[in-house]
């Protein structure tokens, strides 16, 4: 009996002084620059005496700091958080002590520095995403508003909030719970906008984006030049009557330009438009361009901010892009500081009709598209373009209206202009709240901004026309247009499931940093429409698999109804540089690929599993977009479908974490009858997917967070296996986080 009693005070004492793992998480949004990779973070404390630096963090992405301890007992503890920069200075957290109680292994909240566990944003119950810009590399930066514009806003820049005095602008947006992929941008002034590519989130959880340089430039050592600069417009009799250059010397403000003999400008009225900015600062390059005051609808505006219009755009008349100069390290001045405008004719009127057949899209009876569009419920189709400065603030000049006993929906309006310059428009689908209620309870919260079109013909850029001689008739009939250019029979039946498969050969990539041996390729699905209403999630990417010859592909399953055509773009994680690499972008032609299935005449046009021609890498717009001819919507299919690995395979599952889609790919080197099945933590069995025998090839499955009675699983860990026969079998795990 004291042996026993003597054994259990021993196995007490054990367990009382056991030590508990400990994880720190620390966020560095509220605090300056700690996101700089040169950043030491520690913590210090009771537990560590208040001193060293053996309690480092660790940096898991932007603002995400973690450190895990696995010697502290139970008990009572203080601590800080302490930034070491380069030089060993120290900043230590100006706060109180935090205050830490232990009791077996414990996980402790998100830490803020300085923020206690309360973060830079007001938390909803939607997802909060915190952007964050440093103005530090602005040459000769002034304390302008600076702002942010992307898909949350409709790309029309929001004001951004100073951080004190200090470098930093942020602000917070909210985003639906199913989670987002973002497009956007930083500008310096409402006009000023970055030259870099979009940049790109995808969110399913509150976040704060790192902060970033704006335009990706950091602060320069070299010491600041001033000097003037002259710039001129040369009008070559088309009667400009008000030229104003605007720029980033002027954070895109309007400086009057003068064609008068004063002010700089050398003789009057020569049609040479001159401005003299004065003390432009160096060494760094400028954009720059000019307007005419004729907003070309029979006004002018003052202002030209957008509250009294723009003005017409000059170097769009000549089709040239934003001129830049450079002001040196010497103060010379090098690069476009002129540019000329040939004689375009006379201006012209025209009444313009747009046209555009919305059969693919209605939700009324009889309708066999794709249900999202409805009169019945208050639904508008717009036209918006730089004729009416991308709104609807005149109905009469972007609303249209519906030709009675037709899905054709038209609007005619008067339009001023030189015959050859072109105009930029897209179709816009306004929906009433009532539709929007409707969509979000049948396919969850439906994307900002989804109303505007990406035209396939186009690569998802602006379309265009031009006013054209005068032929005396005063009318400009375009052509019709479907939404999206989709034409009438151009959607697979509701209810029918197709593969489609992607192909991308990535040899020439490695010339934009791919390593074969590390980096991983993924598919990007750019149409909007089609990611909402298949539940992909507007960030939906599928990772691609190697086909051991320097080609990837994905297949992906959609089911019916959805558009023959395909909006993608390709990209790679980058390993060594931890950074995404995705084609295309921006605004413009060809910012991303457009491919069309297409129907098989052999079997009574019937759609099936497709495809798609091989890709080749290309980072840089515009990406290639292949014929639109909806004339060979039913063609005979002849495709070669030998895209298959050298062996079975079942790759790790994308995204890992994921909110609520998971895309699962995998290979078979030869025919198999394949079986997927999905496990919760204890073992059960919750999904039970049976394809049958497949051929070999490369196959994509996608995963909605559902169990086989349709139910959604809770957060956790699940195990996903895959099964060909008797030939393979692999287990790999997964993470779902809401």
């Amino acid at each position: 009996m004291r042996k026993f009693v003597m054994f259990s005070s021993i196995v007490v004492l054990a367990i009382t002084t056991a030590s508990a793992s400990v994880t720190f998480n620390l966020n560095t949004s509220t605090a300056p620059g700690f996101t700089d990779s040169a950043a030491t973070l520690v913590i210090r404390g009771s537990m560590n005496g208040w001193g060293g630096s053996e309690w480092a963090l660790t940096n898991v992405g932007g603002d995400y700091w973690t450190y895990i301890s696995d010697t502290l007992s139970d008990g009572d503890y203080e601590y800080k958080y302490v930034f070491i920069n380069t030089a060993g200075n120290e900043a230590w957290e100006s706060t109180e002590n935090r205050a830490l109680s232990v009791s077996g292994d414990t996980v402790l909240p998100q830490d803020y520095w300085e923020s206690g566990t309360t973060p830079p944003y007001i938390p909803t119950d939607s997802v909060d995403v915190w952007f964050r810009v440093s103005t530090a590399g602005i040459v000769g930066y002034d304390g302008d508003t600076m702002y942010v514009a992307g898909y949350m806003n409709s790309w029309n820049g929001e004001p951004l909030m100073q951080e004190e005095n200090s470098e930093f602008w942020s602000r917070q947006y909210s985003f639906p719970s199913s989670g987002s992929y973002i497009l956007y941008k930083f500008q310096h002034g409402s006009d000023g906008w970055e030259s870099i590519n979009n940049r790109s989130a995808s969110v399913s959880i509150d976040t704060t984006l790192a902060w970033v340089y704006f335009d990706n430039q950091p602060p320069t050592d070299a010491e600041l030049v001033y000097t003037n600069v002259t710039l001129t417009v040369i009008d070559e009799d088309n009667g400009f009557q008000d030229i104003r250059f605007k720029g980033l010397f002027s954070n895109w403000a309007t400086v009057q330009g003068y064609d008068d003999g004063t002010n700089g400008d050398e003789t009057a009225n020569d049609g040479v438009w001159t401005a003299v900015i004065d003390s432009v600062v160096g060494p760094s390059s400028y954009e720059w361009g000019a307007i005419d005051t004729d907003n070309g609808d029979g006004t002018t505006c003052e202002a030209c901010d957008g509250s009294d219009g723009y003005g017409t755009w000059l170097l769009d008349i000549i089709g040239e892009s934003n001129q830049v100069f450079t002001v040196e390290d010497d103060g010379s001045v090098t690069g476009s500081t002129s540019f000329t405008i040939p004689y375009q004719g006379d201006p012209i009127t025209k009444t313009v009709i747009f046209s555009v057949d919305m059969t693919e899209w209605l939700d009324e009876e009889g309708a066999t598209g794709m249900p999202v569009f409805s009169v019945a419920r208050g639904d508008q189709m717009q036209v918006r373009g730089g004729f009416n400065g991308w709104n609807c603030a005149d109905p009469a000049n972007c609303e249209m209206t519906r030709t009675p006993g037709t899905n054709i929906f038209s609007l005619a309006t008067s339009i001023t202009g030189f015959p050859s310059t072109e105009n930029e428009f897209k179709y816009y689908m306004e929906l009433d709240s009532s539709s929007i209620e409707v969509l979000n309870s049948t396919y969850g919260d439906i994307y900002d901004g989804i109303g505007w079109e990406d035209s396939p013909q186009f690569g998802g850029g602006n379309r265009n026309f031009i006013l054209g001689a005068e032929d005396g008739s005063g009318l400009l009939e375009l052509e019709l247009s479907g939404y999206y250019d989709l034409p009438v029979t151009g959607t697979i039946p509701s209810g029918q499931t197709v593969d489609i498969t992607f192909t991308i050969n990535m040899t020439d990539a490695d010339a934009d940093g791919f390593n074969l041996a590390e980096d991983s390729v993924y598919l990007s699905i750019k149409d909007r429409w089609l990611k909402y209403l298949q539940g992909l999630g507007d960030d939906y990417t599928a990772i691609a698999s190697a086909n051991g010859d320097g080609t990837y592909s994905v297949t992906t399953s959609f089911t019916g109804p959805f558009p023959w055509h395909m909006l993608y773009t390709w990209g790679f994680y980058d390993v060594s540089a931890a950074a995404h690499v995705e084609e295309g972008g921006g605004f413009g032609f060809g910012r991303f690929r457009a491919r069309y299935q297409h129907a098989d005449a052999n079997n009574d046009c019937a759609w099936g599993d497709y495809i798609l021609p091989e890709d080749s890498w290309q980072l840089d717009p515009p990406l290639p977009i292949e014929d639109f001819d909806p004339g060979t919507i039913c063609i005979t299919l002849d495709i070669d479908k030998n895209i298959f690995p050298d062996q079975f395979y079942l790759n790790d599952n994308y995204p890992n974490p994921f909110n609520p889609i998971t895309s699962i790919s995998f290979g078979l080197s030869s025919s198999a009858e394949v079986k997927i099945n999905i496990y919760n933590i204890l073992g059960q069995r919750i999904v039970e997917f049976n394809k049958g025998r497949l051929e070999a090839g490369s196959y994509n499955y996608l995963w909605n967070g559902e169990n086989k009675i349709g139910e959604n699983v809770t957060s956790g860990i699940y195990f996903y296996e895959m099964k060909a026969g008797d030939k393979f079998r692999e287990i790999k795990k997964m993470t779902l986080v809401k």
